[in-house]
């Protein structure tokens, strides 16, 4: 085992490799070979604050540690002893010649760094590099070892004589013990029974009845070692009395300093000037390794060596004790002048500095008064009122640099969490698009995207991360046990599965995330794992059934009586009538699977609707009767006593039942055949003006017989040939012309000659109203597929998008259609004044149309005007809002209109000059479809309105609205 491994000792005292100073040279004189290892000495806490423990840790701290690591190696416990005295043994050599070195060429470093002479006598110590590794090479000139490269891998020095003399004991204290048997506890004794040794390494069970060698090493069968023994501190004083008299006889070159030892320094932090600061204020050590800035920043503390250390184990900064002096506190405000206190209880200096704060006092009342270096507010009397404190603003911290090379490699999730080696998020997205990011690796806290980052990641602090993943029953909540041993959820779904426990002890025992199963004080009894119960292996169902078997409109499939067998699942639901087949399928006339049925139960299954199905107060009643709750007959007694069955209920069935439920008697559906009504021929049909009814062909079929004729004009018979309001009130009575009885015949005076005369014109105003019908209805079944076609581009183009708009195209479709359309109505123009060519009836037309009343062929030609005038002029008026926004089309097209609309009131005004009072008929039709008042903005802007004024047609415009009479 290799001497330099790191054992406790009494004062907790550790030397895990050799760093140790050269000896001092003389004035003027540089050291005998060059050295690559920091001159200043690390300082070590020593086992007592005893005077020369503390001038060594001064003065010669690094020749100490190069022979107390000598002395470690061997003798263990004699550490404490021999430090002292290679302390004082450095004190002897320190400032002499350095010590020749050639005595040391060609000897081999032995365990410890110890370099020994053919005889055993220590000559030289290892003052660089790792004794370990060193161990068996060969010592160059100079004292300089080197590796197969001729690289400086180590160097030795030569021991003083007073040293070398004292080291020189230490073998023979240990060859004391050495054959000597391990006893239990792991002591070693002589023959005397005394106690000589103790194992210092090793199990003192596994080594009990082993025997160390003269190096104090137990070795097993293989050579290898497995402990170490030490001399017990009978063997101390051997080397303590041997080096008192070098000790005594030598006078200290000068009186070092009393240093505390670097344990007082455990747990202070160090300042921005390198001063380690006690509890009190006081700075009681300084920083001789490290970035004061830095350490101050991350408030690191010292740990028992005067060490600083980062988060990672990592070394950073070292600081040592320096002498105890009796420091004399200075005022709190020193060497500030100025003081006062101002608002709040701030106290400020003479350049308005806020310097400190009342502590003790009423900071209102001592507001303007004068503050003492000491911070004391006094009277005029010099009581002191106030106490001020030292008040500094804080620095602004300077953002700490995070160490993310840790995460390079990881990946976020889809929620933005970098997930660390346990399972649980160690770092989060903050910049960036989480579900952009998942699965991009990260580094050094960025996500790239080629060289452009599109992320970043920061670590989750400590105290927020979870401490362990998630459970296996993470999500779910009241887990307990069943008798099965299953883990039940809420919903009674199994969930998981007892592995660890009695399962029927934990019935009802509640289960937590991470499936442990608690008891009522909340201790583990057992555990759980996930457990998902295996799907059953769905038997496929027997649909043989449904064979044959048709849907009907309800989606049922039932047979040929209509009892439900089953019913449909998918598919379309006009399925109504087709056959199902023996798996449940139903198929299209396309070979083609259209829908599909499944088996209702037969608990589910319903059998068809009975005859009273929908009665559910049904009962016998009076003559073999079953009537509804209404009285309605609606059966009749099929089988039994009518007498006995009088007042039973009657089921769906039509099964008569006792009290008990037994069938007695069985009914049937029946009706009463109910009397045809008459009804009346008249019913439906209207009254004329005349008071005569007149069927669909317009024959005469009946009269008005009573009641107020003005009054009932346009109102409905009843079927009895009453007629009735909207309320069913009888208001008169028609009777059918072969109900009236003839009227007896009477002589009339034969017709007057202007009766004959207004007789004749009235006949010929039908022919000449009937010839223009015929007209007006070819022109209509013409115009209309042409501004149906005319109205069709335009909204086409209207809906197209202006930048896809084609106006050019939209004229060149809309222009033709126009033109022909203009053609159509002059066509139409034409041929209505043709039946007029020499004006005579235009002459006589206006006379008439005072007494005149309209025929039923005046009637029709109004109608026709009207449905043409509806026609054209809504295709005008539309078309033209609609190509408002389309400037080309609007240029074009606008003045094209005219072709429509000035042939259209052209044909009004021949109508108008031939038969004025079918004018008003086409006024009034058209103010009932809202065209009233566009027709006259037509007329009006035609200028037609003062034409047919001039023409002496003011029926038309008065007709129509123009002149503003009706």
């Amino acid at each position: 085992m290799s001497t330099s491994t790191e054992r406790p000792t009494n004062a907790e005292q550790t030397s895990p490799s050799l760093h140790i100073k050269e000896p001092a040279p003389v004035d003027g004189e540089k050291p005998s070979t060059p050295s690559n290892i920091n001159a200043t000495s690390e300082q070590r806490d020593m086992p007592s604050p005893a005077p020369e423990d503390s001038q060594s840790q001064a003065s010669a701290s690094g020749q100490s540690s190069g022979l107390f690591g000598k002395a470690k190696g061997l003798t263990g416990n004699l550490m404490g002893t021999l430090q002292g005295v290679t302390k004082t043994g450095s004190q002897t050599v320190d400032n002499i010649v350095p010590l020749d070195l050639s005595i040391l060429k060609g000897l081999e470093v032995g365990e410890g760094g110890q370099v020994r002479g053919k005889d055993g006598n220590l000559l030289g110590r290892l003052v660089e590099g790792n004794p370990a590794d060193l161990v068996g090479q060969t010592v160059g000139d100079n004292g300089e070892i080197l590796d197969d490269n001729g690289g400086l891998i180590g160097r030795v020095e030569a021991v003083p004589d007073a040293v070398r003399d004292v080291a020189g004991q230490v073998p023979a204290a240990l060859s004391n013990i050495a054959g000597l048997p391990i006893k239990d506890g792991g002591i070693v004794k002589d023959g005397a029974g005394e106690v000589v040794g103790k194992l210092v390494e090793g199990d003192p069970q596994d080594l009990v009845g082993l025997a160390p060698n003269e190096a104090g090493e137990v070795r097993n069968d293989d050579g290898g070692v497995v402990g170490r023994v030490e001399p017990t501190s009978e063997a101390e004083h051997v080397v303590k009395d041997s080096v008192s008299e070098p000790q005594a006889d030598k006078e200290p070159a000068e009186e070092k300093e009393d240093l505390p030892p670097l344990s007082t320094l455990e747990g202070l932090k160090c300042n921005k000037l390198g001063k380690i600061i006690s509890s009190t204020g006081k700075p009681v050590g300084e920083l001789i390794e490290g970035d004061p800035k830095k350490l101050s920043r991350m408030g690191a503390q010292l740990d028992a060596k005067g060490q600083f250390w980062d988060n990672r184990g990592n070394v950073i900064g070292k600081a040592q004790t320096i002498p105890t002096e009796e420091h004399q506190d200075e005022p709190t405000f020193a060497g500030l002048e100025g003081l006062h206190v101002v608002e709040d209880g701030w106290v400020e200096d003479d350049k308005g500095k806020r310097v400190g704060k009342i502590v003790e006092g009423d900071a209102k009342k001592i507001l303007g008064r004068p503050v003492d270096e000491d911070g004391e507010v006094t009277d005029q009397h010099g009581n002191v009122i106030a106490k001020a404190d030292y008040w500094e603003a804080p620095d602004e911290s300077e953002p700490e640099v995070v160490d993310l090379s840790h995460l390079n490699g990881l990946t976020p999730n889809k929620l933005g969490y970098v997930i660390g080696s346990k399972g649980v998020p160690i770092a989060r997205v903050v910049e960036g698009n989480p579900k952009e990011l998942a699965g991009k690796e990260i580094d050094d806290g960025q996500i790239w995207d080629g060289r452009k980052p599109i992320g970043r990641v920061e670590l989750i602090p400590e105290n927020e991360r979870e401490k362990k993943p998630e459970g296996p029953f993470s999500g779910l909540d009241n887990l307990t046990v069943n008798k099965d041993g299953y883990v039940e959820d809420g919903e009674g779904n199994i969930v998981g599965q007892v592995t660890e426990g009695d399962t029927k002890a934990f019935r009802g025992r509640a289960v937590d995330e991470d499936g442990d199963i608690l008891d009522k004080f909340g201790s583990v009894k057992g555990h759980a794992e996930r457990y998902d119960p295996p799907e059953e292996e769905k038997v496929e169902e027997d649909l043989s059934i449904l064979e044959g078997k048709t849907v009907n409109k309800a989606g049922n499939v039932v047979d040929a009586q209509g009892t439900v067998f089953g019913r449909i699942v998918s598919g379309d639901k006009r399925l109504a009538g087709r056959k199902v087949d023996g798996h449940g399928q139903v198929w299209g006339d396309d070979g083609k699977v259209i829908g599909k049925a499944e088996l209702i139960p037969g608990a589910e299954r319903q059998k068809p609707e009975g005859p009273f199905y929908g009665f559910e107060t049904a009962e016998v009643g009076k003559d073999g009767v079953v009537v509804d709750a209404s009285g309605r007959i609606i059966g009749r007694v099929a089988d039994g006593d009518a007498k006995k069955l009088f007042g039973r209920k009657v089921d769906e069935d039509g099964d008569i039942l006792d009290k008990n439920g037994n069938t007695i008697g069985r009914a049937e559906r029946w009706e009463p055949e109910e009397k045809k009504r008459n009804v009346n021929p008249m019913a439906g049909r209207k009254i004329t003006r005349e008071g005569e009814v007149r069927d669909v062909d317009g024959n005469l079929i009946g009269k008005l017989t009573s009641g107020n004729l003005a009054t009932l004009i346009g109102k409905e018979i009843d079927d009895n040939g009453y007629v009735v309001d909207n309320d069913g009130n009888k208001l008169g009575e028609c009777t059918l012309m072969e109900n009236i009885p003839p009227e007896e015949p009477e002589e009339e005076p034969g017709p007057s000659p202007e009766e004959e005369e207004a007789q004749k014109k009235a006949e010929e105003d039908r022919q000449l109203a009937k010839k223009m019908s015929i007209i007006v209805g070819q022109t209509l079944d013409r115009m209309r597929p042409i501004c149906k076609m005319i109205s069709e581009h335009i909204e086409k183009a209207e809906r197209t998008p202006k930048e896809e708009l084609d106006e050019e195209k939209l004229v060149q479709n809309v222009k033709p259609l126009l033109e022909e359309g203009g053609s159509i109505l002059q066509e139409c123009n034409g041929a209505i004044r043709a039946l007029d060519p020499d004006g005579q009836i235009a002459a006589n037309a206006k006379a008439r149309a005072a007494s005149h009343e309209a025929s039923p062929e005046e009637y029709a030609l109004a109608d026709q005007l009207k449905e043409l005038t509806d026609t054209v002029v809504r295709t005008v008026e539309n078309g033209r809002k609609k190509i408002a926004d389309m400037p080309h089309a609007k240029k074009q097209l606008n003045p094209l209109w005219g072709l429509l609309s000035e042939p259209l009131f052209q044909i009004i005004a021949a109508v108008g000059l031939l038969l004025s009072g079918v004018l008003g008929l086409v006024g009034r039709l058209l103010d009932g479809l809202g065209l009233g008042p566009l027709v006259n903005r037509l007329l009006g802007g035609l200028g037609l309105d003062k034409v047919l004024q001039n023409l002496g047609l003011g029926s038309l415009t008065d007709a129509l609205g123009l002149t503003g009479k009706k």
